[in-house]
């Protein structure tokens, strides 16, 4: 009886040491896996700054470099605007020098990272997950750096990119929410649709041959071709009426960003070239006149045949920019008839 009573005790002891090591070896291989990942999440960081993006994806880094994406910490322009935040910890930097959005969360407000500030919105930014994989559309190369995941959203980014210029408690930011009520989107279009137009390139070194994709330029309010596409501007006579219309083709409010101003002068000239009149008019948040997609504004005049109407319209950039680096938008002349 005894040692019956012995040998159970050992083997009661038995188990629960091969329990103990059973729970440690599970401990040990799940903080192994989670080690595994998140090395894998820093070896991008660290592959991006040895240049291995730019080595493999070449074509697609070029457009990235000389974009504002890739300026959108380092910008002076941004800095020196940014000074005047008192948050800008907050409200600015974080869309300035974001960590992974697909790890912070689709749609939150980003967290400014502490490392590789200067490369702004970079590669990382938009596509690493927190599994050290590259996220996008359909993979067109296999690649033994990073894994692929195709991930549908990458097709139509709009909600992506409304995780920076969606956000409605930083309007200087906030294009997607007017995006989002307009014909654009009803019609199933996207940010891409205009800011990253399709383009045939190799994708990568690993490609054997060009596919299409999109472009990572996103040409915006620093390009001169994107502002003239932005907008229309007609001038119609009828009888003695002359009538000015300027309309916004963009997507989304018009000037996309709070800080931007369009200027629109209107020139009335009498047959000898003579100024009869001259009005300016200020497009701005400031003047809480912004234009919503598709939005018209028209201006009427009293003409006499031989009469000029002359519309110029321009882009100021900042408050701080100077008359003479306002970007022309577009420009009309007619003569009644």
């Amino acid at each position: 009886m005894r040692k019956t009573v012995i040998l159970r005790r050992c083997l009661l002891s038995l188990c629960l040491i091969l329990s103990g090591l059973s729970i440690f070896v599970f401990i040990m291989n799940f903080a192994s896996n989670v080690e595994g990942d998140e090395g894998k999440y820093k070896e991008m960081f660290r592959g991006f700054e040895d240049g291995k993006c730019k080595s493999c994806h070449p074509a697609i880094w070029r457009e990235w470099e000389k974009s504002m994406h890739a300026q959108a910490w380092i910008d002076e322009i941004y800095q020196e605007a940014a000074k005047q935040v008192a948050n800008r910890e907050k409200s600015c930097d974080p869309c300035h020098a974001p960590e992974p959005i697909l790890v912070t969360g689709i749609g939150k407000m980003p967290k400014l990272r502490s490392v590789q500030q200067e490369s702004g919105v970079s590669c990382l930014v938009c596509h690493l997950d927190k599994d050290g994989a590259m996220q996008g559309p359909l993979a067109s190369a296999e690649t033994n750096f990073h894994a692929n995941v195709t991930n549908p959203i990458y097709q139509s980014p709009t909600k992506l990119c409304a995780t920076c210029h969606g956000q409605i408690s930083v309007p200087e930011h906030d294009q997607v929410s007017s995006f989002l009520k307009s014909r654009f989107a009803a019609e199933k279009k996207s940010c891409a649709t205009c800011h990253m137009p399709v383009v045939n390139r190799i994708q990568s070194t690993a490609s054997y041959e060009s596919t299409k994709g999109r472009k990572h330029t996103w040409r915006g309010s620093r390009s001169v071709a994107q502002l003239k596409d932005a907008t229309t501007l007609k001038i119609e006579f009828t009888g003695k009426k002359a009538t000015v219309t300027f309309q916004n083709k963009a997507g989304h409010l018009l000037p996309g960003g709070t800080l931007r101003t369009i200027v629109l002068d209107l020139t009335h000239l009498t047959p000898d070239r003579t100024q009869h009149e001259k009005k300016q008019v200020l497009i701005s948040e400031k003047a809480k006149n912004r234009l919503k997609p598709d939005e018209k504004r028209t201006f009427i005049f009293n003409v006499n045949s031989g009469d000029t109407l002359k519309a110029v319209l321009r882009y100021q950039l900042t408050s701080k920019t100077p008359e003479s680096e306002w970007v022309r938008m577009g420009e009309l002349s007619k003569v009644a008839p």
